[in-house]
């Protein structure tokens, strides 16, 4: 093995563990004490930060975030990746902080020149737009670490009223460039959704063992709570919808699969939805105006008439 590959290796056996030796690393690549000291230097040399720490229980160990080693990409991998890494571009902000930017700068400047100038080409040609936010995201990552490292936090969330309450994170997500996030809340005994803007304060909270719903985090997974619906705890949902209000649902994505249209391009959303999800429908069907009748559920549709009252006050005058 040349020393090309024995760094490789180097950073791939570095990067699966939190200590390790020198005898330790040359016992297992099959080479000599001193020559694992030197290629440990060509490490160093690399940018790979080590620490050493002297004495019997010493060793060393990688001092910041592991490194990857060499990757090869065919051109269309690279396009790829590189399209991917600039659609999270127009995001205000992101759980990984400036990571993404920094990821694009490494991976842009060792490409080949007749690649770089393809990427350029085509960036004038796609763009994966986000809508813009201006709305401030400073739990964002508190919570998405509470979801990888499962514990409780506390936050103070403000939506229609401002509650204190205690949830187990799951996951989050994003959608219209908003970001959410799923978890379990001891306030209201049940899974709920919230939006990351609205969470104004989080203090985190030790693990409590005993209590089962923060086990239960551990193993869940997000993706099947996006728009999940209990079947035992839903609402049936029912809207009459004009050729505008058809086109204008067809661009929410929970309720495009759910229109049924019709040959005048009328259509009829027939769907099931969460209780929790009446207060979202109220604003959402109203901003419809007259493009869309909710017909049902009974409840749904005496929010929208209360709502109506109250804002027919504002322009009796």
């Amino acid at each position: 093995m040349n020393k090309a590959q024995r760094l490789i290796q180097l950073i791939m056996l570095v990067n699966e563990r939190k200590t390790f030796t020198i005898q330790e690393l040359a016992d297992e690549c099959g080479v000599s004490r001193r020559t694992m000291i030197r290629d440990l230097m060509g490490l160093s040399e690399l940018g790979v930060p080590l620490y050493s720490q002297p004495g019997p229980g010493g060793g060393y160990r990688v001092l910041r975030d592991k490194v990857l080693p060499p990757i090869l990409f065919t051109e269309h991998e690279a396009t790829a990746l590189f399209l991917a890494g600039q659609s999270l571009m127009n995001y205000r902000q992101l759980p990984f902080d400036n990571e993404v930017n920094s990821a694009l700068h490494k991976f842009y400047h060792y490409l080949p020149k007749e690649l770089k100038q393809k990427i350029d080409y085509m960036q004038q040609k796609i763009v994966f737009w986000v809508p813009p936010h201006q709305l401030e995201l400073p739990h964002l990552k508190g919570l998405l670490d509470a979801a990888l490292e499962p514990h409780p936090v506390q936050i103070i969330y403000e939506a229609s009223q401002r509650k204190e309450r205690i949830i187990h994170p799951i996951g989050l997500y994003t959608m219209n460039g908003l970001w959410y996030c799923q978890a379990y809340c001891e306030l209201a005994q049940d899974h709920r959704v919230f939006r990351v803007d609205r969470v104004q304060e989080l203090v985190d909270l030790p693990q409590k063992d005993d209590v089962e719903t923060t086990k239960l985090t551990e193993n869940e997974n997000i993706r099947p709570w996006i728009m999940r619906m209990d079947e035992t705890d839903t609402l049936k949902l029912e809207v009459h919808l004009t050729a505008e209000g058809v086109r204008r649902c067809q661009s929410e994505l929970w309720l495009s699969s759910s229109i049924q249209t019709f040959e005048d391009g009328s259509g009829l959303i027939r769907r099931s939805i969460s209780p929790s999800y009446q207060s979202w429908a109220v604003h959402f069907f109203l901003g419809l105006g007259a493009e869309a009748n909710v017909c049902q559920p009974a409840g749904l549709r005496s929010l929208i008439q209360e709502k109506l009252q109250q804002m027919l006050k504002f322009y009796q005058n």
